[in-house]
């Protein structure tokens, strides 16, 4: 196997080192606005796209999902903009239930605080084949707060677990089609171009002709970089076939291992894991808009199974192909994963309260300067 980029080792634990360094950081400190914000105008200079997080690498520190129940201060929308801001970031892409109460003022406040540090705002609106009015009302409040793109996911890990044969499929897929086609005008009306997140449930090629489907302008892709792997798709081909339709991105990294039904995924820092990510970066960017933002999912330690080895589990596939399982199995086994940051959520969970947020601050910085250091790589190669 080959090993891991040393330089891009390198930037991401200088990065982290220094987002450690003092346990008296706060989101607003004058310093870190001053300089991530001399680093957005570089940035622009340089025609660079703006780099940044989205709010599940903060999950600890906002209460979100496992941790809503947590006892401690929380961050809320603005403090969320602000650290995600200290850390290097120039776009934020919020969580739906992080703006869902909040009244006229509070979006006023928060749009205001974003335009203050020249973060640029998305939202990722989760499922949209719940309630019938749940992701109505979170493109309304994302249009108030200036978005242009709002995520949206229709399933995770959905097959065999939950969809176990192709009939079954296929009336998902519908289901999912016609809700495109019913949020696709209201999308138009506010300005939002809709993102659908290829999330552990869609192949590409089932994503892309989807989007081809419902034919709208305000209907794109939100291209997670690393679920690809979750449906057996190589990652590099995935970013020719989905870049031409990508509106925002999660970008990630996990480290994969071979189990006897499959594989194990972990989340850890960007460059750390099995993703060759600066070959991804650049088949990407034949295709991207320069103005689309680059956010980061950072799920520490986050850790799931596919066992796509057991029988059934292809059963609810169609067009899967030998070559197309044996590229992804090349990408997984083509780069060294880096042990040293290899932690699992548990070993994540008994960190102490303040210690934990500045872990998540620490390692999303990390993430944004690596990303960073590819896409100035990829504009100015060697």
């Amino acid at each position: 196997m080959t090993t891991i980029d040393p330089s891009s080792r390198r930037a991401f634990l200088l990065a982290s080192a220094g987002a450690l360094t003092g346990a008296a950081w706060t989101a607003t400190s004058a310093p870190a606005h001053e300089r991530t914000t001399a680093g957005a105008a570089n940035g622009s200079r340089r025609g660079r796209h703006r780099v940044g997080a989205v709010a599940y690498g903060y999950q600890y520190s906002i209460g979100l999902f496992s941790y809503k129940d947590r006892p401690g201060e929380r961050f809320d929308a603005v403090r969320f903009v602000e650290a995600n801001h200290a850390a290097g970031g120039e776009v934020a892409q919020l969580y739906f239930s992080m703006i869902s109460d909040l009244d006229e003022e509070g979006l006023a406040r928060l749009r205001r605080r974003a335009e203050e540090l020249d973060v640029l705002l998305e939202v990722h609106g989760g499922g949209a084949l719940g309630k019938p009015a749940g992701f109505e009302d979170t493109m309304q409040r994302a249009a108030r707060l200036g978005c242009k793109v709002v995520g949206c996911t229709f399933g995770m890990l959905m097959r065999p677990r939950k969809i176990a044969t192709l009939e079954a499929w296929d009336e998902h897929t519908r289901a999912c089609e016609s809700r495109l086609r019913q949020l696709a005008p209201s999308a138009k009306s506010l300005g939002l171009t809709i993102g659908i997140e290829n999330h552990l449930d869609f192949t590409v090629e089932e994503l892309r002709d989807l989007v081809r489907r419902v034919d709208s302008p305000n209907v794109g892709v939100m291209f997670d970089v690393g679920n690809t792997l979750g449906t057996l798709d190589d990652p590099l081909e995935a970013a020719d076939i989905l870049g031409p339709y990508t509106v925002a991105t999660h970008y990630k990294d996990f480290a994969i291992t071979e189990t006897p039904s499959g594989f194990t995924f972990c989340m850890v820092p960007l460059g750390c894991g099995s993703l060759q990510l600066p070959e991804i970066t650049r088949r990407l960017l034949k295709h991207v808009r320069p103005e689309m933002g680059m956010s980061i999912e950072m799920m520490n330690g986050q850790h799931f199974e596919v066992n796509w080895l057991e029988e059934g589990f292809w059963g609810p596939f169609r067009h899967k192909t030998a070559a197309q399982v044996a590229a992804t199995l090349r990408h997984i086994r083509g780069k060294e994963i880096d042990r040293r940051e290899y932690k699992l959520v548990e070993e994540i969970d008994r960190l102490a309260h303040e210690e934990h947020v500045r872990f998540e601050q620490a390692r999303m910085t990390g993430c944004i300067a690596y990303l960073k250091d590819i896409l100035d790589q990829a504009r100015n190669p060697a």
